[in-house]
Protein backbone atom coordinates (compact mmCIF):
# COMPACT_ATOMS: atom_id res chain seq x y z
CA UNK A 1 0.00 0.00 0.00
CA UNK A 2 1.07 3.75 -0.68
CA UNK A 3 2.51 5.86 2.41
CA UNK A 4 0.07 8.48 4.14
CA UNK A 5 -0.08 11.63 2.10
CA UNK A 6 1.55 14.92 3.23
CA UNK A 7 1.08 18.33 2.24
CA UNK A 8 3.62 21.01 1.79
CA UNK A 9 3.19 24.79 0.68
CA UNK A 10 0.76 25.59 3.71
CA UNK A 11 0.93 24.97 7.42
CA UNK A 12 -2.11 24.95 9.87
CA UNK A 13 -2.20 28.45 10.71
CA UNK A 14 -0.57 30.55 8.21
CA UNK A 15 -3.04 33.24 6.65
CA UNK A 16 -2.51 34.12 3.00
CA UNK A 17 -4.05 37.30 1.34
CA UNK A 18 -6.65 37.49 -1.46
CA UNK A 19 -4.36 37.54 -4.92
CA UNK A 20 -1.96 35.51 -3.28
CA UNK A 21 -0.79 32.63 -5.50
CA UNK A 22 -0.57 29.20 -4.05
CA UNK A 23 0.54 25.90 -4.76
CA UNK A 24 0.56 22.97 -2.81
CA UNK A 25 2.39 19.75 -3.02
CA UNK A 26 0.53 16.23 -1.86
CA UNK A 27 2.78 13.50 -1.88
CA UNK A 28 2.49 9.70 -1.32
CA UNK A 29 6.17 7.67 -0.69
CA UNK A 30 6.02 3.70 -1.51
CA UNK A 31 3.29 2.06 -2.89
CA UNK A 32 3.33 -0.39 -5.61
CA UNK A 33 1.74 0.52 -7.82
CA UNK A 34 2.44 4.20 -6.51
CA UNK A 35 -0.66 6.20 -5.35
CA UNK A 36 -3.11 7.23 -7.16
CA UNK A 37 -3.83 10.96 -5.85
CA UNK A 38 -6.49 13.22 -5.59
CA UNK A 39 -7.28 16.64 -4.78
CA UNK A 40 -10.76 17.92 -3.29
CA UNK A 41 -11.87 21.16 -2.16
CA UNK A 42 -14.68 21.45 0.45
CA UNK A 43 -15.54 17.66 -0.94
CA UNK A 44 -15.44 18.40 -4.43
CA UNK A 45 -12.86 16.97 -6.84
CA UNK A 46 -10.63 20.11 -7.66
CA UNK A 47 -7.61 18.60 -9.32
CA UNK A 48 -6.47 14.57 -10.46
CA UNK A 49 -3.54 14.89 -12.61
CA UNK A 50 -0.67 13.90 -10.52
CA UNK A 51 2.61 12.38 -11.47
CA UNK A 52 5.00 9.49 -10.46
CA UNK A 53 8.39 8.22 -10.21
CA UNK A 54 9.76 4.88 -8.87
CA UNK A 55 7.71 4.66 -5.70
CA UNK A 56 7.19 8.65 -4.94
CA UNK A 57 3.18 10.38 -6.54
CA UNK A 58 3.02 13.95 -6.39
CA UNK A 59 0.07 16.11 -7.38
CA UNK A 60 0.90 20.06 -7.64
CA UNK A 61 -2.67 22.23 -7.12
CA UNK A 62 -2.28 25.80 -8.24
CA UNK A 63 -5.03 28.35 -7.91
CA UNK A 64 -4.75 32.12 -6.78
CA UNK A 65 -6.48 32.67 -3.07
CA UNK A 66 -10.09 34.73 -3.81
CA UNK A 67 -12.08 35.50 -0.20
CA UNK A 68 -14.10 32.69 -0.54
CA UNK A 69 -11.28 30.46 -0.30
CA UNK A 70 -11.44 31.74 3.06
CA UNK A 71 -12.14 28.38 5.63
CA UNK A 72 -11.77 26.27 2.37
CA UNK A 73 -11.12 22.45 3.35
CA UNK A 74 -8.39 20.96 1.02
CA UNK A 75 -7.84 17.37 1.33
CA UNK A 76 -5.25 15.16 -0.81
CA UNK A 77 -6.65 10.99 -1.20
CA UNK A 78 -4.20 8.26 -1.95
CA UNK A 79 -5.02 5.06 -2.75
CA UNK A 80 -4.29 1.95 -5.19
CA UNK A 81 -4.86 -0.81 -5.65
CA UNK A 82 -3.56 -2.87 -2.33
CA UNK A 83 -4.58 -0.25 -0.06
CA UNK A 84 -7.32 -1.92 2.26
CA UNK A 85 -8.71 2.01 3.16
CA UNK A 86 -8.41 5.72 1.22
CA UNK A 87 -5.67 7.72 3.10
CA UNK A 88 -6.35 11.24 3.68
CA UNK A 89 -4.22 14.59 4.03
CA UNK A 90 -6.30 18.16 4.88
CA UNK A 91 -5.88 21.89 5.75
CA UNK A 92 -8.22 24.53 6.50
CA UNK A 93 -7.15 27.69 4.43
CA UNK A 94 -6.79 30.82 6.29
CA UNK A 95 -7.78 33.88 3.60
CA UNK A 96 -7.47 37.78 4.88
CA UNK A 97 -9.05 39.74 2.43
CA UNK A 98 -10.43 43.86 2.94
CA UNK A 99 -13.50 45.14 1.84
CA UNK A 100 -14.04 45.92 -1.61
CA UNK A 101 -15.74 49.09 -0.74
CA UNK A 102 -18.16 51.02 1.58
CA UNK A 103 -21.71 51.93 1.23
CA UNK A 104 -23.02 55.33 2.74
CA UNK A 105 -26.54 55.04 3.14
CA UNK A 106 -28.73 58.18 4.27
CA UNK A 107 -30.26 61.61 3.15
CA UNK A 108 -29.70 63.56 0.33
CA UNK A 109 -31.00 66.81 1.76
CA UNK A 110 -31.62 68.71 5.32
CA UNK A 111 -32.71 71.92 6.56
CA UNK A 112 -30.35 73.76 9.52
CA UNK A 113 -30.48 72.23 12.94
CA UNK A 114 -31.95 68.52 11.77
CA UNK A 115 -29.92 65.56 13.09
CA UNK A 116 -29.19 63.43 10.39
CA UNK A 117 -28.66 59.42 10.53
CA UNK A 118 -25.91 58.31 8.14
CA UNK A 119 -25.04 54.40 8.23
CA UNK A 120 -22.06 53.30 6.36
CA UNK A 121 -21.62 49.43 6.07
CA UNK A 122 -18.61 47.46 4.75
CA UNK A 123 -18.57 44.36 2.02
CA UNK A 124 -17.05 41.19 3.17
CA UNK A 125 -13.38 41.25 5.09
CA UNK A 126 -11.34 39.05 6.93
CA UNK A 127 -10.81 39.99 9.56
CA UNK A 128 -13.62 42.52 10.24
CA UNK A 129 -12.81 46.00 9.18
CA UNK A 130 -13.01 49.00 10.87
CA UNK A 131 -15.08 52.26 9.95
CA UNK A 132 -13.92 55.47 10.36
CA UNK A 133 -15.98 58.45 9.75
CA UNK A 134 -15.11 62.22 9.04
CA UNK A 135 -17.74 64.62 8.66
CA UNK A 136 -17.31 68.20 7.28
CA UNK A 137 -13.37 67.88 8.03
CA UNK A 138 -13.99 66.54 11.39
CA UNK A 139 -13.46 62.93 13.13
CA UNK A 140 -16.16 61.65 14.52
CA UNK A 141 -15.83 59.79 17.88
CA UNK A 142 -19.14 58.95 19.41
CA UNK A 143 -20.25 56.48 16.13
CA UNK A 144 -21.40 53.16 17.04
CA UNK A 145 -20.51 49.91 15.65
CA UNK A 146 -21.74 46.24 14.43
CA UNK A 147 -20.20 43.00 13.20
CA UNK A 148 -21.99 40.34 11.83
CA UNK A 149 -20.91 36.80 9.74
CA UNK A 150 -20.93 37.37 6.05
CA UNK A 151 -23.14 34.65 4.38
CA UNK A 152 -20.10 34.25 1.62
CA UNK A 153 -17.59 34.57 4.13
CA UNK A 154 -15.88 36.92 6.62
CA UNK A 155 -17.32 39.76 8.41
CA UNK A 156 -19.42 42.58 7.68
CA UNK A 157 -19.22 45.97 9.25
CA UNK A 158 -21.90 48.21 10.10
CA UNK A 159 -21.36 51.84 11.57
CA UNK A 160 -24.06 54.43 12.41
CA UNK A 161 -23.81 58.19 13.23
CA UNK A 162 -25.36 61.68 13.75
CA UNK A 163 -24.73 64.78 12.40
CA UNK A 164 -26.18 68.18 12.66
CA UNK A 165 -26.84 70.45 10.29
CA UNK A 166 -24.86 73.34 10.83
CA UNK A 167 -26.10 76.91 9.22
CA UNK A 168 -22.47 78.10 8.15
CA UNK A 169 -22.67 75.10 5.41
CA UNK A 170 -24.19 74.65 2.33
CA UNK A 171 -23.60 70.85 2.54
CA UNK A 172 -22.80 68.08 5.04
CA UNK A 173 -19.71 66.00 3.75
CA UNK A 174 -19.70 62.85 5.47
CA UNK A 175 -16.83 60.54 4.60
CA UNK A 176 -16.57 56.61 5.16
CA UNK A 177 -13.59 55.03 5.66
CA UNK A 178 -13.31 51.13 6.00
CA UNK A 179 -9.82 50.17 7.37
CA UNK A 180 -8.36 46.73 8.32
CA UNK A 181 -5.61 46.91 9.94
CA UNK A 182 -3.60 43.96 8.91
CA UNK A 183 -3.69 44.76 5.41
CA UNK A 184 -2.82 47.88 3.51
CA UNK A 185 -5.87 48.62 1.53
CA UNK A 186 -8.73 51.05 2.41
CA UNK A 187 -11.60 51.98 0.93
CA UNK A 188 -13.60 54.84 1.47
CA UNK A 189 -17.38 56.45 0.03
CA UNK A 190 -18.10 60.23 0.54
CA UNK A 191 -22.35 61.10 1.12
CA UNK A 192 -23.31 64.60 0.64
CA UNK A 193 -26.28 65.94 2.22
CA UNK A 194 -27.06 69.51 0.72
CA UNK A 195 -28.54 71.74 3.58
CA UNK A 196 -31.83 73.47 2.42
CA UNK A 197 -31.55 77.04 2.99
CA UNK A 198 -34.20 79.55 2.61
CA UNK A 199 -33.68 82.33 -0.13
CA UNK A 200 -33.38 85.96 1.04
CA UNK A 201 -36.18 88.84 0.39
CA UNK A 202 -36.49 89.49 -3.47
CA UNK A 203 -34.82 93.29 -4.21
CA UNK A 204 -36.01 95.22 -7.59
CA UNK A 205 -33.50 97.53 -9.12
CA UNK A 206 -33.69 99.51 -11.85
CA UNK A 207 -36.88 101.58 -11.09
CA UNK A 208 -37.17 104.18 -8.50
CA UNK A 209 -41.01 104.08 -7.27
CA UNK A 210 -42.61 107.22 -7.95
CA UNK A 211 -40.46 108.33 -11.03
CA UNK A 212 -41.92 108.88 -14.48
CA UNK A 213 -41.20 107.22 -17.50
CA UNK A 214 -41.89 108.51 -21.16
CA UNK A 215 -43.92 105.91 -23.27
CA UNK A 216 -41.73 103.72 -25.52
CA UNK A 217 -39.17 104.51 -22.95
CA UNK A 218 -37.50 100.56 -23.06
CA UNK A 219 -37.00 100.09 -19.53
CA UNK A 220 -34.69 97.13 -17.62
CA UNK A 221 -35.69 96.26 -14.23
CA UNK A 222 -34.13 93.69 -11.93
CA UNK A 223 -35.20 91.19 -9.15
CA UNK A 224 -32.35 89.74 -7.54
CA UNK A 225 -32.59 87.37 -4.32
CA UNK A 226 -29.45 85.82 -2.21
CA UNK A 227 -29.15 83.27 -0.79
CA UNK A 228 -31.13 80.21 -0.77
CA UNK A 229 -30.32 76.71 -1.47
CA UNK A 230 -31.47 75.67 -3.82
CA UNK A 231 -31.52 78.92 -5.45
CA UNK A 232 -34.94 80.80 -5.55
CA UNK A 233 -36.74 80.77 -8.50
CA UNK A 234 -38.01 84.53 -9.04
CA UNK A 235 -41.36 85.15 -10.94
CA UNK A 236 -42.42 88.40 -12.66
CA UNK A 237 -46.70 89.71 -11.73
CA UNK A 238 -48.11 92.28 -13.45
CA UNK A 239 -51.33 93.44 -11.33
CA UNK A 240 -51.08 90.02 -9.50
CA UNK A 241 -50.92 88.20 -13.23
Amino acid sequence: PPGVPYIEGYAPGEVIRRGQHVQLACRSRGGNPPAQLIWYKNGNQARMAYRTTDRFSENIYAFVAEASDNKARLRCEANNKMATKILKAEIILNVLFAPTQVIVSGPSEARVGDSVALQCQTTASNPAAEIKWVVNGKQVTNASSKVVPSPEGGWVTTSNITATVEASKRSLVAICHGVNMQLPENVQSTHTVNVLLPPGPPIISGYTEGSIITVGTRQKIMCTSSGGNPLATLVWYKNDK
